[in-house]
């Protein structure tokens, strides 16, 4: 598992400065060297849910897709933003609302109830068997391309030691 980049006592420590001074947004994040629209999230979050809000969830967690439709469905008439979606349903990001946008623009209602969570992210259709094959060579190919990569590296690092050595004898 990946570290976290900010921990929950950091982002307390933000949004409490931040409603402790007369800094905005842009000085908050100046100071502490985290994105504004980062500190503006937490500065939401933590409106809405009070420190829980803050705390890190666990990543790769399936949303309802009655909830995927119903937040879509609210940023596409203009009643709320992307970012107050997110935090109105308890989401990570904006960036999960703009990627199940793209999915309903392509295949409505249906493709945000059959959308999977993947490890690297990536939508996956469960009712087009040739996309999921498809992705999946794409994703053998590029696996095969990085470990060739690695092997010539590896090859290079063998040479260089052996002619170390030998110059060293």
């Amino acid at each position: 598992m990946t570290k976290r980049k900010y921990t929950f006592e950091q982002r307390l420590e933000v949004v409490m400065h931040y409603f402790a001074t007369d800094d905005g947004y842009r000085n908050t994040s100046a100071r502490f060297n985290v994105p504004r629209t980062q500190v503006r999230m937490w500065v939401a979050a933590y409106d809405a849910y009070g420190e829980e809000g803050l705390r890190p969830r666990d990543k790769g967690v399936s949303i309802d897709p009655e909830i995927r439709i119903e937040a879509v469905n609210a940023v596409l008439s203009g009643q709320i933003s992307r970012c107050q979606a997110a935090t109105k349903y308890k989401l990570a990001g904006s960036a999960s609302i703009s990627r199940w946008i793209d999915v309903f623009d392509k295949h409505g209602e249906q493709g945000l109830r059959s959308l999977r969570v993947g490890k690297k992210r990536t939508p996956e259709m469960l009712d087009d068997p040739l996309a999921v094959e498809a992705a999946r060579e794409q994703s053998k190919d590029k696996r095969i391309q990085e470990l060739e990569r690695k092997v010539r590296f590896l090859e290079l690092r063998v040479l260089y030691l052996q002619k170390l050595k030998a110059s060293v004898r």
